[in-house]
């Protein structure tokens, strides 16, 4: 599992965001003893970041084997999950003549907002990697601001987008983490802070021009 954001890109041979229009399951395989269902999605390109545009095409994703009255326990990182619907930033490799998920199992992809930023730009992927990330990071940004408020006691969903932001654009994020700062879960304040005070302990600057989200 990649542990920095941009490594995703990096192990990527195609990063493009769009919708889930369905999904299908495919077969059940068994490697290394533990048993994985191969899954296809039709997808609906709407941005292009990395790769080759593409309107829409088929790539296949993985997931752990449920055989009736059958559970398996796991304890890793969060697994692929696609939904039809949704909107999403996906990373894939080429399989042969097919496309499929970069990294089998393992989440790479982020859920978008539904709706597209307010930009005429749909292709990146000839622009620099500076660009690039600036238009992701405005991406995740909108998706976590639309996350509602986490129930007591928890961060919520919101924070996942965190590191990703900071691993794109660093200290030009910081107008992103400001606007949780008014949050009323005490929690999601308090990482937002976390954040900001790592870009401050760490003296960091927004140097690259980034136009971050207001």
């Amino acid at each position: 599992m990649p542990g920095n954001f941009v490594q995703r890109l990096l192990i990527s041979d195609l990063v493009v965001s769009g919708f889930v229009e369905s999904t299908l399951p495919s077969e059940m395989r068994t490697i290394n003893g533990i048993k994985i269902d191969t899954n296809s999605a039709h997808f609906r390109v709407d941005r292009v970041f990395q790769g080759e545009p593409n309107d829409n095409f088929q790539f296949t994703w993985f997931a752990l084997h449920v055989d009736g009255a059958e559970s398996t326990a796991y304890a890793g990182p969060p697994l692929a999950s696609f939904q039809s619907g949704k909107r999403y930033l996906i990373f894939l490799k080429k399989d042969k003549s097919s496309w499929v998920v970069a990294i089998p199992m393992y989440a790479l992809e982020a859920e978008l907002a539904p709706e597209l930023p307010p930009s005429s730009v749909s292709d990146f992927s000839r622009l620099l990697p500076e660009q690039r990330y600036e238009a992701i990071a405005e991406e995740l940004e909108r998706a976590a601001l639309l996350v509602p408020a986490p129930p007591p006691g928890v961060t919520g969903e919101a924070a996942v987008y965190f590191p990703e932001v900071f691993d794109l654009i660093g200290a030009c994020g910081e107008p992103f983490y400001r606007q949780f700062l008014s949050s009323p879960s005490p929690e999601l304040r308090a990482d937002a802070f976390r954040w900001l005070d790592l870009i401050r302990a760490r003296h960091m600057i927004c140097t690259a021009g980034f136009a971050t989200l207001k």
